[in-house]
């Protein structure tokens, strides 16, 4: 009667383990799953060329360092800024609306007075940074993409368009 137990036991114990490790092993593959999507942000350009932004990839990483570097002081690691002096980034209204002005304005700063998700922020106040067409795409891109943002991509020879207007 012993034998039959301990049988029995053994039995429902490796069953036990084989379902724990199957549900392990599915919310390991589940994970990866999700990772991969979220490494991914497919995005639709105005002459609906698809264009994949990579998280992680080396233009996301340069464009997050130089957020990080030069814009977060003022429009915070989180992008949503400081009311009524430093205007949001993230969900803004007015820089998804507007990609070719979102490009000028990164290289020329804002000059006039801007009303962002309904509040008012002064101009003259962003700080112009001596970027190259490179720098400004992937700044740019970042920001676009990040704190629940879907801004669509820029590219460089959009960045150089947008320089040669100012110059």
């Amino acid at each position: 009667m012993k034998k039959i137990r301990l049988i029995s036991f053994s039995l429902s114990a490796l069953f036990l383990v084989s379902i724990l490790s199957s549900c392990a092993s599915n919310q390991e593959q589940n994970k990866e799953t999700n990772n991969k999507e979220e490494q991914k942000i497919e995005q639709t350009s105005k002459n609906e060329e698809n264009i994949t932004i990579e998280i992680g990839s080396d233009n996301f990483v340069s464009g997050e360092k130089i957020y990080n570097e030069k814009c977060m002081v003022c429009h915070q690691k989180d992008g949503k800024g400081v009311e009524g002096t430093f205007p949001p980034l993230a969900k803004s209204d007015y820089l998804l609306a507007d990609k070719e002005r979102a490009i000028l304005q990164t290289l020329r700063g804002s000059k006039e007075p801007i009303t962002v998700n309904g509040i008012e922020y002064p101009g003259n106040v962003m700080t112009v940074f001596k970027l190259t067409d490179q720098e400004v795409t992937d700044v740019l891109n970042y920001v676009l993409n990040s704190w629940g943002n879907n801004g669509g991509t820029v590219t460089i020879d959009e960045v150089k368009a947008a320089r040669a207007k100012i110059q």
